[in-house]
């Protein structure tokens, strides 16, 4: 069986890689346009891919725990 790259743990990274990108460059066009509102979502954008990591990691070992106890 053939996994998807996106389906992978790489894959997950580098998506919020790519959100982490797009995020900096909504910042930057908040900052030259003086608009908090674009760096206020940028930020968000940065924290929620920064916190997606972890909560895939847990996602995955809890996943894995389970399928060990049936």
């Amino acid at each position: 069986m053939e996994t998807k790259f996106w389906k992978t743990r790489a894959g997950a990274m580098t998506k919020a890689f790519l959100v982490i990108m797009a995020a900096f460059v909504i910042i930057l066009i908040g900052l030259k346009e003086q608009n908090t509102m674009l760096c206020s979502v940028g930020f968000v954008m940065i924290a929620g891919a920064m916190l997606y990591a972890p909560y895939d990691t847990f996602k995955r070992k809890s996943a894995q725990n389970n399928g060990k106890e049936r």
